[in-house]
C-alpha cells in the first residue's frame, strides 16, 4: 500500500505529515474531483490561506493535545476509502493521509456531491475540524471528537452565520469560528 519510511523520514527533516498534507492541497487545490465551479472557487481560497495550525488548534479545542498519531499517517494523492459514510456505497477516491490499515488518517480530502470536504480523521473516525465548501458558496463548519459530532456552524457564502447545531461543542466551535473565516478573506497587500 504505501511505505511507512517516508512518514518517518518526514518528521525526522521537521516536517510533519500534516504540513506535507497542507502543502499538497494548496499545490494543486483542484485535486479534488469532480466539484461545481462554486464550490472549486471557495475551496481554492480556503487552500490558499490554510495552515496546518488551523488543524492543530481545532485538535486541541476538542482536548487532543498529543498529536504524535498524526504522524502515522502517510500522505497520499489519491487512494480509495468509504467517506463521509462508511459503506461500500459511499467508496471513493480520497487524497491526503492514511495509515497502515489503509483508513483516512490525518488530513484528508475529498469531493462529496459537487462539494469539497477536507476534514481531519483518526483511524478512520472523523476527528477535529470538518470543512465543507458547497456549490451554493456556504461553509459548513463542523466539530468531532471521535466520530461523533459535536457542532455545527453554516455559514452564508459572505460568511455570516446561516445557522448552527449544538452537540455538546458549539461554545467551543463558536469561540474559533474567526480562524476558519480568516481562511476565506481576502488579506490586502503590504505596503512597502
Amino acid at each position: 500500500f504505501f511505505s511507512m519510511e517516508r512518514s518517518m523520514e518526514s518528521s525526522l527533516n521537521g516536517t510533519t505529515v500534516l504540513e506535507m498534507t497542507v502543502a499538497m492541497f494548496k499545490r494543486d487545490p483542484t485535486g479534488v474531483k469532480p466539484l461545481h465551479e462554486v464550490a472549486l472557487k471557495k475551496y481554492k481560497a480556503f487552500c490558499h490561506r490554510r495552515t496546518a495550525d488551523l488543524y492543530t488548534k481545532f485538535l486541541a479545542v476538542v482536548a487532543d493535545h498529543d498529536l504524535s498519531w498524526l504522524d502515522d499517517a502517510v500522505c497520499m494523492p489519491a487512494f480509495k476509502a468509504e467517506a463521509p459514510m462508511s459503506g461500500k456505497q459511499n467508496e471513493r477516491l480520497v487524497s491526503g493521509g492514511a495509515n497502515a490499515s489503509k483508513k483516512m488518517h490525518g488530513l484528508v480530502r475529498y469531493e462529496y456531491k459537487c462539494n469539497a470536504i477536507e476534514e481531519c480523521r483518526k483511524d478512520g473516525q472523523q476527528h477535529g475540524l470538518r470543512v465543507v465548501c458547497t456549490q451554493m458558496g456556504d461553509v459548513w463548519v463542523r466539530l468531532y471528537k471521535n466520530g461523533k459530532r459535536l457542532a455545527q456552524i453554516v455559514l452564508n457564502a459572505d460568511l455570516t452565520v446561516q445557522s448552527s447545531v449544538d452537540d455538546g461543542g458549539l461554545k467551543a466551535l463558536r469561540q474559533h469560528i474567526h480562524l476558519v473565516r480568516d481562511c476565506f478573506v481576502e488579506q490586502p497587500e503590504a505596503k512597502n
